[in-house]
């Protein structure tokens, strides 16, 4: 039971991580918002060890993910406006709020998702030894992040 409290924390602190992560300042233009920026995912390419089809596939993967969260941010954002316009009427409409609230944890949940199917898909490229080093390679990433909010 414990373990269980102790695993929705952690859970719910990812979910929080992934979506200031994903909605705070935008990265500069041509880099990867919650992802690797181009220049990572090259580094982290050639710390794999990836053959060319696993280089490829990677990059497709990493492309393809960036923009489906580039849209559901976009649409978060807009979800957001709507709502500090309805909060900000002198009698906010409690069904709109529900609505746009509701609107909102629903793109956290997607970008979260985004997130957890990038990293299964381009784990199912690699090898066991090169699994391995990707697990410590984002393991370094994600505290560099930390160290650097905004990066």
């Amino acid at each position: 039971m414990e373990r269980q409290k102790v695993l929705g924390r952690v859970t719910a602190g990812l979910l929080l991580l992934a979506a200031l992560l994903l909605l705070g300042p935008g990265p500069a233009r041509g880099e990867s918002r919650g992802s690797y920026s181009a220049m990572e995912r090259d580094t982290l390419i050639k710390e794999l060890n990836l053959t060319p089809e696993q280089t490829r596939n990677f990059q497709a993967i990493g492309d393809r993910c960036d923009l489906n969260r580039d849209k559901i941010v976009a649409e978060v954002r807009a979800k957001e406006s709507d709502l500090e316009k309805a909060l900000a009427a002198p009698q906010p409409d409690e069904a709109k709020v529900k609505e746009l609230v509701a609107a909102v944890v629903k793109g956290h949940d997607q970008l979260f998702q985004t997130l957890k199917t990038q990293r299964q898909e381009e784990m199912a490229l690699l090898t066991p030894v090169q699994q391995g080093k990707f697990i410590l390679a984002l393991k370094k990433w994600h505290e560099g992040m930390k160290e650097a909010p905004g990066k």
